[in-house]
């Protein structure tokens, strides 16, 4: 199995060679950069608990980087690569996870601007609102992370152009769910990883909330602990994978994952507690999304849009995005917390400064 060619580290717009290693230099680009701060105030799966021991998304990108940067070793594929896709895919993810992803899909298809993907986001993020320049590798890695369980082996499209991934893209917008070939054997690789580390952790949160116990997993050859399951996931993949121009994994292996996740599905995912809350984030966004578009247009640079997030982003930004999808970036961007904060400061009274 050979790592991703030269022929793949191209970045979109051409600059002078860096100290380090293409790979290694986009991972230092993520890491420091804005959305990579934002992580930690990001919901994974458990938003609005005062719990200190959950998943975050920033944990959980970890989770994910970690995991693959071992498995490539010893597949001997482009560490850095892995990196950079695993720690990076979930940017795009707004407030509230998934859940409110689907909330804001909605608003994005009600005011035609296609619906909302936050793997797409995440290629948007780095590309256009904060600009780093990244190798098209990684970009795809984000838009083809999701889907690693719909199916137990994953084989690259190494030949994948700037325009077929930019087509993948506008798909998205009429299809956010859709599967696509990754470009690179590492890219593959952080969409297995991705889906058993989430898979894992889960229920490790879930035991920890009093939501299930640990004799109510299904057992499986997996096991029932969170470094069971990734270790027997990752020796798996190893043996199946290994010198072999796919990733992937055993069918017996696929099964015993397939029943975590439709046990996750029907006993933590929408556990009723964990959804308290739910309509009134749906009406949040909502409430929100309309409050920022008209607060722009009435006050231009002195609104919340303009001070908080315009002032920042590039020309070609500011004279290329429409009103509306600037409040998308906006509002994607946040932090569950900031996302609150936003509405209060437009629905309940402020002190009068003279």
């Amino acid at each position: 199995m050979q790592p991703s060619t030269i022929f793949n580290m191209m970045r979109e717009e051409s600059e002078t060679a860096s100290f380090w290693p293409p790979y290694k230099e986009d991972v230092e680009r993520i890491i420091h950069s804005n959305a990579f701060k934002r992580y930690s105030d990001k919901t994974q799966v458990v938003y609005l608990v005062n719990n200190d021991h959950l998943t975050t998304r920033g944990h959980h990108v970890q989770l994910v980087s970690s995991f693959a940067r071992g498995l490539a070793t010893m597949l001997g594929l482009n560490v850095d690569l892995v990196e950079a896709i695993s720690l990076g895919h979930d940017v795009g993810h707004p407030p509230f996870g998934h859940e409110g992803e689907s909330y804001l899909s909605a608003l994005c298809v009600e005011y035609g601007l296609g619906a909302y993907s936050h793997a797409s986001q995440s290629c948007r993020l780095f590309r256009l609102i904060e600009p780093l320049n990244l190798n098209f590798l990684v970009y795809d890695g984000f838009l083809c992370h999701d889907g690693g369980m719909r199916g137990h082996i994953a084989h690259p499209w190494l030949d994948k152009s700037l325009r077929d991934h930019y087509e993948e893209i506008q798909m998205r917008t009429v299809e956010p769910e859709k599967d696509f070939q990754p470009a690179s054997l590492e890219g593959c690789l952080v969409k297995m990883c991705d889906s058993v580390s989430y898979l894992a952790k889960d229920l490790e949160d879930a035991i920890h909330l009093g939501i299930i116990t640990r004799g109510d997993i299904p057992k499986t050859i997996l096991g029932i602990h969170n470094n069971e399951i990734l270790k027997k996931a990752a020796e798996d993949l190893v043996k199946i994978s290994k010198n072999q121009p796919y990733v992937g994994f055993s069918e017996e292996i696929f099964s015993a994952l397939k029943t975590l996740r439709a046990f996750n599905f029907e006993r933590i995912y929408v556990y009723p507690k964990l959804k308290l809350e739910s309509n009134k984030i749906k009406s949040a966004y909502r409430q929100l999304f309309e409050l920022v578009i008209d607060d722009f247009r009435k006050n231009g640079e002195k609104s919340q849009l303009h001070k908080n997030f315009l002032h920042s982003r590039t020309k070609s930004y500011l004279e290329e995005t429409s009103d509306l999808r600037k409040a998308v970036d906006y509002i994607a961007g946040m932090t569950d917390r900031y996302f609150v904060h936003s509405l209060e400061q437009f629905v309940i009274p402020q002190t009068i400064c003279f």
